[in-house]
Order: C-alpha cells, then sequence, then structure tokens
C-alpha cells in the first residue's frame, strides 16, 4: 500500500439501540452530561450538519450504489458520484459487545498447520463497538436511533435493487455479536509497509519499549509496533511494519497516537466518527445450497472523542497476547451469522 495513502480507522459497530449500556462501577460522568446538557447539546450539531449525518439522511433519495464489475462489491455514491461519508455518534462499548483495541485487532491465527503468524503483509483491524450512550436524554438516544434505521435503509435498498435485477443473492446477513447487529468496514490502526528511511523512536524507555516526543506525533506519522504495551510474542513476525497515526483526536482537537488508545478509548467514551460504508460480495463456492452472500462493513475515517470515560482502564501486556486469545475468531464464523431481513425502517423524532 502506498504510504502517502488516506488510510482507514477502526471497524465500527453499531449496537443494538434498544440495549443501553449500563456502567460497569460506579461511573458519575453519564449523569453528569445528560445533567449538563451535554447529551442535548450534541444531538444538536448532529441535527445541524445535515445531510453530512447518518442520523439525517435519506439513502433512498440522496444516495446510490456503484458496482465493481471484477469483485461484484459496492461502494455508496452521491449523486454526483463522490463516495458516501457520513457521521455518527455514539458510545463505546466493551469487548463483550465486540470492541477490539489492541495489537493484534481482530486477526485471527488458525491453528495446527495453517498457523500463520502476524507479518509485513497482515492487514489487522481494530473494532470500535457503538452502543446509545448511557443515561442519554430523549434526543440523543432518538439521534442514535435515526443512524441505525439509516444504515437499514442501505440494506434495505440494496437488497430491493437485487431483487428488481434478478439476482437470486442468499438474504442479506449481518455478522452477529450476541444481541448485537454488527456493521463492519476494512479500517485499523494498520501495519504498513515503509522503507528503511523512517525515523527512530527519540528514546527507549526503561521497559525497553520505544518512546516518542510530542513533535514526533503527527497525522501519518510511522512509529515502531512495540511501543505497544501487549505487542510481543511468537505471533508477531514483522520485519518493516510500521504502526500509523490514524486521525484519532482528544476532546482538545489533539491526536491521539495508538499507545494512548487503551486508555483514550476505553468503554463509556463518547465518538463522533467519520465513516464510510461498504458491502462485500461473498461468492457462491459452488457446494450444494451455496449462494452468494453480502457483508456490510462501516470504515472510520476519522474519530474525535466528545466526552471522556471514567471506567477502568484494561491491562494490556505482551504477556497477555496468548495461543488460545489468538485464536478467536473475532470475524464470526459463517454458523454463528443471522439472516436478517430487513424491516421498513421509520424514523423517530427527536
Amino acid at each position: 500500500m502506498d504510504s502517502g495513502a488516506p488510510i482507514p480507522g477502526p471497524n465500527i459497530v453499531l449496537g443494538e439501540a434498544f440495549l443501553p449500556r449500563r456502567p460497569q462501577h460506579n461511573s458519575t460522568i453519564y449523569a453528569e452530561r445528560n445533567e449538563s446538557g451535554a447529551y442535548d447539546d450534541i444531538a444538536d450539531r448532529i441535527l445541524s450538519m445535515g445531510d453530512d449525518a447518518l442520523a439525517n439522511i435519506d439513502y433512498t433519495q440522496q444516495y446510490t450504489r456503484h458496482i465493481e464489475d471484477w469483485s461484484k462489491n459496492h461502494r455508496f455514491m452521491d449523486r454526483a458520484g463522490n463516495e458516501l461519508r457520513t457521521a455518527i455518534v455514539g458510545e463505546i462499548l466493551g469487548p463483550a459487545m465486540g470492541t477490539l483495541v489492541r495489537a493484534h485487532g481482530n486477526y485471527f491465527a488458525r491453528d495446527g498447520d495453517d498457523f500463520k503468524p502476524i507479518d509485513d503483509k497482515s492487514k489487522i483491524k481494530d473494532t470500535l463497538a457503538l452502543g446509545p450512550p448511557t443515561q442519554a436524554s430523549t434526543k440523543l438516544y432518538n439521534t442514535f436511533l435515526n443512524q441505525v434505521i439509516g444504515a437499514s435503509q442501505v440494506v434495505t435498498a440494496n437488497s430491493n435493487e437485487d431483487l428488481r435485477a434478478g439476482r437470486a443473492a442468499k438474504p442479506i446477513t449481518f455478522p452477529l455479536r450476541p444481541e448485537c447487529p454488527r456493521l463492519l468496514p476494512p479500517s485499523k490502526r494498520r501495519l504498513d509497509q515503509v522503507d528503511d528511511a523512517v525515523s527512530a523512536p527519540s528514546l527507549v524507555g526503561d521497559s525497553g519499549k520505544p518512546e516518542y516526543s510530542p513533535d514526533d506525533i503527527k497525522l501519518g506519522a510511522f512509529y515502531e509496533p512495540s511501543v505497544l504495551p501487549d505487542y510481543g510474542g511468537a505471533y508477531f513476525n514483522h520485519q518493516k511494519a510500521k504502526l500509523v497515526q490514524l486521525d484519532v483526536r482528544d476532546v482538545q482537537n489533539e491526536l491521539i497516537p495508538p499507545w494512548k488508545f487503551y486508555e483514550a478509548l476505553r468503554p463509556g467514551t463518547l465518538v463522533l466518527c467519520l465513516v464510510s460504508l461498504h458491502c462485500f460480495t461473498m461468492t457462491d463456492d459452488g457446494s450444494k445450497g451455496s449462494k452468494d452472500r453480502k457483508i456490510y462493513q462501516m470504515n472510520a475515517h476519522s474519530i474525535r472523542v466528545l466526552s471522556e470515560s471514567d471506567e477502568p482502564v484494561e491491562e494490556h501486556s505482551s504477556s497477555s497476547t496468548t495461543p488460545d486469545e489468538m485464536l478467536i475468531d473475532d470475524s464470526i464464523p459463517d454458523d454463528r451469522a443471522a439472516d436478517i431481513k430487513p424491516k421498513k425502517p421509520r424514523r423517530t423524532k427527536n
């Protein structure tokens, strides 16, 4: 991949809007957000974004799809031919609901003779599962719900177009976490191959991990993967791969380096994401009863923290990257995927 090209950020998962997340400890931040009016203020800001926010758009009126001839994958475009990029807001959920912020991301290491460690060519992705803000005001809760409806519109319209074209495709599927529909995209804090001219870290700390000064933190900057606290062990076999600084920013609009994602993007954090939507066609493998499948993904191009969390930070260390952990398939196998026949969406007024 051209190191000068824009690099997408983490996968985004929109969690079930009817299952608000509950605090894991005696947090005060959620009540403070509500009582201070922050939740309503965010809802008003989303509304003021008009067609730039997923909660506000009518996909069937404003957008269309482009099917790539060679892959049959779908890109979602506006009437002028530009890629659909839209803003969504939500609260980061915990790992049990699909969030994966760790050195090996959603990489699936197969067992036995098929085992393959992460190397310079591996494409690994973080995933942020977003749910409705805890103790949200009615206005912000409805805004989140409208985002889910907006995503459903894309799926419904795409399915209807396939039916009109006479395509015998399997009903559209979302890979699932328990009670948590996943809208995935091709994004992760990616390890990209770069040449030997990459600048070295400013310091090496007592732990042996590289350290970087604030001047080193720039959009598109490259870092040594070993800077991550949970990087290390037999499952990493990098030679030249580097971490890339993505457009992930804190409440002061300052870039957040990858080694601070664990704290900055912990459960309970309220974020605004600019995302694109994608549909990947998994073609019929020829086996009996097999049909084409469609997997929908949502890819973050920028992330802005709107409100920090006071939830505990999960411990991360290289010793925690065990073979058993690496053998968890975070992409969800077919036998756990659920067929979803989208219902006609009905928008909720704030």
